[in-house]
């Protein structure tokens, strides 16, 4: 795995994420139902906006995208499109697979929904 230093502006480092999914299970009845949010971890990621095109590009698809997570490597736990991210109050949630650039598992990008009323 990589492990040069990366040079960032100070307040720009890597910050801790709790990695949160929606769970279900089913009633008696067959009835599926919210467990409410399961954490199934946590992450140290950078935070940083997504580019103007990238926002385009991903609205034309129909996933809002307001921000990208890059983390360095994987996350041990598998995280998926609709997985939360939290922060302090603010939550970003998934809106794509995870992207893997190049398939090598050094970096991870999540493309995330900024969103403060969920």
């Amino acid at each position: 795995m990589f492990t040069g230093a990366i040079n960032l502006m100070p307040g720009q480092g890597l910050r801790e994420f709790d990695v949160y999914r929606n769970g279900t299970r089913r009633t008696d009845s067959g009835r599926v139902i919210s467990n409410g949010a399961e954490r199934l971890g946590t992450i140290r990621a950078v935070l940083a906006a997504a580019k103007p095109e990238e926002i385009e590009r991903w609205r034309q698809l129909e996933h809002p995208v307001t921000h990208k997570i890059i983390q360095q490597g994987i996350a041990p736990f598998g995280i998926k499109a609709g997985d939360s991210l939290v922060r302090g109050e603010m939550r970003y949630i998934v809106q794509t697979a995870p992207y893997n650039p190049g398939g090598l598992n050094h970096w991870t990008i999540y493309y995330c929904e900024e969103r403060s009323d969920v």
